[in-house]
C-alpha cells in the first residue's frame, strides 16, 4: 500500500485501475483509510464510492459494473468528480475480465478502478491496463517444503488431486489452483526463459484454459505437471 501513497503523494493523481494482490480485508482497509485521507473521498454514505465482495466475478456482475461507471458523479459542481469502484474478488472468470478489458481501455474520465484478490488472477490483457501492486505471500511457496520442479512426477500428480479435490468440495476456489500455476512459473522463469520456453507456453494455456467456465482444473494442471 506504501507503494500507492507514495505514488500518490508525488503525482497527485491516481491511475484509472489498479490491481491489489494480498490480504483482501486488509487491503480493502488500508485503502478506505488511503482513499479518505489522502484522496478525500468519502466512503460512506457517498453515491460515487463502490464496494463489491464476490467469490467469483461473473459476466453478468462486471456487465452491471462497466454500465454504472459510465453514469455522471453525483459530486457537485466545483467538487473533485471521482467515482471509485472496488472489486474485491477471490476468481474473475474470462468473460467478465474481457468485459472489465473494454471499460479499462477507454476509461470514464474521473472513473478509478481497484481490483482487489489474494492472488494473481487477472489475465495477461488486462494486467497490462491496470497498475499492480503486488503485497502477498505465495501460501503454496510456504507451504511446500520442496518446489514443483524438485517433485517426482508422483509428488506433482498428488499435489495437482489435493488443489482438484478441495475445489471440487468448496474447500477453495480456482485461486488455489492458479496459485499454484504461479509457482511453478515462478521457477521457470528462474531456471532460464529460453530454457524454459516450452513449458511456460503450456502454462500461458493453461492459464487462459482455468478462466473458462466449467474448467476441468485436475486435466489442466495435470497435463502441466507432466509437461514441465
Amino acid at each position: 500500500m506504501q507503494e500507492l501513497i507514495n505514488s500518490y503523494k508525488q503525482s497527485k493523481n491516481l491511475h484509472h485501475a489498479y490491481f491489489l494482490v494480498g490480504d483482501g480485508e486488509k487491503i480493502f482497509s488500508e485503502l478506505k483509510n488511503f482513499l479518505e485521507k489522502s484522496v478525500g473521498i468519502k466512503t460512506s454514505g457517498n453515491p460515487d464510492f463502490w464496494h463489491g465482495r464476490f467469490n467469483s466475478l461473473t459476466i453478468d456482475e462486471a456487465r452491471e459494473i462497466a454500465l454504472a461507471q459510465e453514469r455522471k458523479s453525483f459530486a457537485e459542481v466545483g467538487l473533485p468528480q471521482k467515482k471509485i469502484f472496488i472489486i474485491q474478488a477471490d476468481f474473475i472468470s474470462h468473460e467478465a475480465q474481457n468485459s472489465l478489458l473494454k471499460v479499462f481501455e477507454e476509461p470514464t474520465a474521473g472513473t478509478h478502478f481497484f481490483i482487489i484478490s489474494p492472488q494473481d488472477i487477472l489475465l495477461p490483457t488486462l494486467r497490462s491496463r491496470v497498475h499492480t501492486i503486488n503485497m502477498a505471500r505465495t501460501p503454496l511457496a510456504t507451504s511446500m517444503s520442496r518446489t514443483v520442479l524438485d517433485m517426482k512426477l508422483a509428488e506433482r500428480l498428488a499435489k495437482v488431486k489435493e488443489i482438484a479435490e478441495a475445489i471440487g468440495d468448496e474447500e477453495s476456489t480456482k485461486q488455489d489452483a492458479i496459485s499454484f500455476l504461479n509457482e511453478v512459473e515462478k521457477e521457470l522463469h528462474e531456471v532460464g526463459v529460453e530454457k524454459s520456453a516450452k513449458s511456460l507456453e503450456v502454462c500461458q494455456l493453461a492459464r487462459a484454459s482455468l478462466y473458462d467456465r466449467g474448467a476441468p482444473v485436475k486435466m489442466i494442471l495435470e497435463n502441466v505437471v507432466l509437461s514441465i
